[in-house]
């Protein structure tokens, strides 16, 4: 028998496994799940808000081209929903010749993709922007990670209800709520992004999406900033216009008051980490770069202060809906602190600025990363 004291005690799998041997309902569980997680996160994660919890990937998690659930980025305005259902459904309304309501099981029985999708949120390097007291979680290099998500097209959904063409945008709502006196978080995607585009979503990784990434069912929205994929969804509303939620209609805006939608292009060095210490004639960088226009064409370092580029090596898979690992040896002449930078070009061309344009918001940081190292020879 497991003693609860011993250092190798894992309360919350003991506590799960329990609850699965009690035969517990899925709900319950997956409200336990979260809230274990909360309380004790693993430690590899950088908390940035305590309740709800926003919680960054440790940089060493993101090398990799699969980012694990427990180490995946947490974010969320209100936090996960207090209560849920015993049987979950959604439903699509509005400009639709029937409206239909389906559960998980009938979802489940429709055409089923698996699609790796980056999620980034859209404040991520908030707090590295040169203009002071951005508002918003002060978030550094960690919020974003990669997952295989398994689902179906939104367009299979909603071609049963049969969408008019009225509907030109669809108002996603969601069970997670801030209280009677605060407004919902609901966000809109216009029609032909959500008849192309747009996933539904119950598995991340192989395994049931967890509460707090958005579990039972959550939209996705590959290419746009994690914003987009509401989380918790119950309802799709097909609408004339656009939302005018307030984090729609005034929220997440550049400076010039356009939208925020795709991301931008973006690289991160994963390895080596700042501060690190190596002995030899060569130091191997490697990180990952994606772009919310198509993947990436290619990723460039460099160790004389941005004077001189060169090709990295793009390995593992090429998504367009993922990001891309690359890795690049770095020769050492001699002794001394070196900082190498990574810049990335998408297939659209575009490629990441020295410094990103700031805004109130502090959104689309994608400023080129540089990390600071010792050769000692």
């Amino acid at each position: 028998m497991l003693d609860p004291d011993s250092p190798r005690f894992d309360r919350r799998g003991f506590v799960l496994a329990s609850m699965a041997a009690a035969g517990v309902l899925a709900a319950d569980r997956l409200l336990a799940e979260s809230r274990l997680f909360a309380q004790s996160p693993r430690p590899e994660l950088v908390i940035r808000n305590p309740r709800p919890l926003d919680a960054e990937a440790p940089l060493e998690a993101l090398a990799e081209w699969q980012t694990p659930n427990d180490l995946f980025f947490v974010r969320s305005h209100f936090g996960p929903p207090a209560s849920l259902p015993a049987r979950w459904t959604l439903a699509v309304d509005g400009e639709v010749a029937r409206p239909v309501v389906l559960d998980l099981a009938e979802l489940r029985g429709l055409p089923a993709v698996t699609v790796p999708v980056t999620l980034e949120c859209a404040g991520n390097g908030r707090g590295l922007m040169t203009l002071p007291n951005t508002s918003g979680v002060q978030w550094q290099r960690g919020a974003v990670s990669n997952a295989a998500w398994t689902g179906t097209r939104l367009s299979n959904v909603l071609e049963r209800a049969g969408i008019r063409p009225t509907a030109a945008h669809f108002w996603m709502e969601a069970a997670d709520s801030g209280g009677p006196r605060v407004p919902k978080f609901l966000r809109s995607i216009p029609r032909e992004v959500a008849m192309r585009d747009a996933l539904l979503v119950w598995e991340m990784n192989g395994e049931p999406i967890p509460l707090l990434h958005g579990g039972p069912l959550r939209l996705l929205v590959p290419g746009w900033y994690g914003m987009a994929s509401t989380k918790w969804l119950t309802h799709v509303h097909a609408r004339p216009m656009e939302s005018d939620n307030n984090f729609m209609a005034k929220g997440y805006r550049y400076a010039d008051g356009s939208p925020v939608e795709r991301t931008k292009v973006k690289s991160l060095i994963a390895s080596p980490l700042e501060g690190a210490r190596f002995r030899g004639s060569s130091v191997r960088a490697a990180g990952v770069a994606w772009s919310g226009s198509g993947g990436i064409r290619q990723v460039d370092v460099s160790t004389d202060g941005g004077r001189s580029w060169h090709a990295a090596r793009l390995t593992g898979r090429d998504d367009a809906t993922a990001w891309r690992t690359w890795e690049a040896d770095l020769p050492i002449a001699r002794p001394g602190r070196y900082t190498v930078r990574s810049r990335a070009t998408d297939r659209s061309g575009a490629t990441q600025p020295e410094v990103a344009a700031t805004n109130p918001g502090g959104y689309g940081n994608n400023s080129i990363h540089a990390v600071s190292f010792d050769a000692l020879g």
